[in-house]
């Protein structure tokens, strides 16, 4: 616009100079002239300055850096340390799998750092980096140190022993209950096997002393009857003169065959009392 403002101009100066004879009309010609190519002039600049302002605007907001390394590995106490420059006050959020997002703010500086806590093996996270209304994101890889790696394992290794040696001790102790147990149940099995038997002993000795006082008092009956049958016997019969009891090797007589003295007796015979008297034979002391 401003080209065609002085190419107006141009015209008129030239259009004055070719009309000398009328100067006054040659002058306002001008002047009118001159005032269009100013309004043009002032809408040219008008639509410039319109055009100018976001590229002065665009030069006052510049793109968002991030710079970091790409892959970071931790320390011997397994703590990896993230660390970078951006621009100043801007806003940082790690993202890592299995932890709680971490947020940061960068210093005057633009500088900024993470920190990862105990990292037991290789992996990876997301840096987001927001400033300005600029969003950048961008992937971060971390190794563990092979120190801490070891260090791990040795502990892993500790705990897995610990962890045998109390199954051990409790497998160990779990036997030893086991066996108490076992011989309690033996003692008391033993126990109740004792009073049984001892229950059956004395059932068995009731039962044969029953049985013999039952065959005593049979044999006594029958000895008494014996006896009785004799008497009788002897008192229909002739009298012979006293009658008494021997035995084969004994060395008293007896007048009954019930008498105590012949219990252990293998057999008797039955004499007349002067027959044992001449064979020396005396008198049993229980009668």
């Amino acid at each position: 616009m401003i080209e065609l403002a002085l190419i107006f101009v141009f015209i008129g100066l030239l259009t004055l100079f070719t009309k000398k004879k009328s100067f006054k009309k040659g002058m306002s010609l001008f002047l009118a002239v001159g005032m269009v190519a100013i309004i043009l002039a002032g809408c040219g600049t008008s639509d410039e300055l319109t055009k100018e302002e976001p590229a002065k605007q665009q030069e006052k907001t510049p793109t968002l850096k991030v710079t970091t390394a790409d892959t970071f590995e931790s320390d011997e106490n397994g703590t990896v340390t993230i660390s970078g420059k951006t621009e100043p006050d801007a806003e940082l959020t790690l993202t890592v799998d299995g932890q709680s997002d971490q947020t940061a703010t960068s210093d005057a500086d633009g500088k900024f750092s993470f920190a990862i806590n105990e990292v037991p093996a290789d992996g990876s996270a997301v840096l987001t980096t927001t400033w300005k209304g600029q969003d950048k994101s961008q992937n971060i890889t971390y190794q563990a140190n092979p120190t801490y790696k070891t260090k791990l394992a040795k502990i892993e290794q500790d705990k897995k022993d610990a962890e045998a040696k109390v199954a051990a001790e409790q497998k160990k102790e779990q036997e030893r209950l086991a066996a108490v147990a076992a011989e309690e149940q033996r003692v008391e099995a033993a126990r109740v096997a004792e009073e049984a038997r001892k229950v059956e002993e004395k059932r068995v000795a009731d039962a044969k002393a029953a049985e013999d006082a039952k065959n005593r008092a049979n044999a006594r009956a029958a000895a008494e009857a014996k006896e009785a049958e004799q008497k009788r016997q002897a008192s229909e019969q002739q009298p012979q003169g006293e009658m008494v009891y021997i035995t084969a090797t004994g060395k008293r007589y007896h007048y009954t065959q019930s008498c105590r003295g012949l219990n252990n007796s293998n057999g008797e015979t039955q004499v007349t009392l002067s027959d044992a008297q001449s064979r020396g034979l005396t008198k049993c002391k229980f009668e």
